[in-house]
């Protein structure tokens, strides 16, 4: 088996400056992927997901946080961070932790994020989308990737 999840999160370089860093990369992703999974589908979700698993999340985790990232520190940091990078690292974990069997089922599905649209008022419009493969099987997604789509 690899490495656990959290020990592929510390491994993306942290862009923040070091001064005023409150939280570590690693555990705002996580929380980003724990919220995620959980249905939050908002900067303020996320938020509130943090505030109502503290206590659990601190516990488990050895934290000495006195809370979790607010939703303006999920902003700021998942507007800059380079998708394609948290990507890589989640599918190679994936990929060392979990074995597509021979003849497994995988089901592919694409989902538009809502904000990115640009020149919504005209015939050509430009936006990103995020397409998963995810074994029903097993209960997982084992690749994700981001791409912009262009209709004209």
């Amino acid at each position: 088996m690899g490495a656990n999840l959290i020990t592929s999160l510390q491994e993306i370089r942290d862009f923040r400056a070091s001064q005023g860093r409150r939280y570590p990369l690693w555990l705002i992703l996580l929380l980003v992927i724990m919220g995620t999974i959980s249905g939050c589908r908002s900067y303020y979700a996320l938020e509130d997901f943090g505030a109502r698993h503290y206590g659990t999340v601190s516990e488990k985790l050895g934290l000495t946080v006195t809370r979790l990232p607010s939703d303006t520190t999920f902003r700021r940091i998942l507007q800059k961070l380079d998708f394609q990078t948290l990507a890589q690292q989640f599918e190679q974990w994936v990929n060392s932790t979990f074995t597509l069997e021979p003849n497994e089922w995988v089901a592919i599905d694409g989902k538009s994020i809502r904000g990115t649209v640009t020149e919504p008022g005209t015939a050509y419009q430009n936006f990103v989308s995020l397409v998963s493969v995810y074994s029903h099987q097993q209960g997982v997604v084992l690749a994700a990737q981001q791409f912009e789509f262009a209709s004209q």
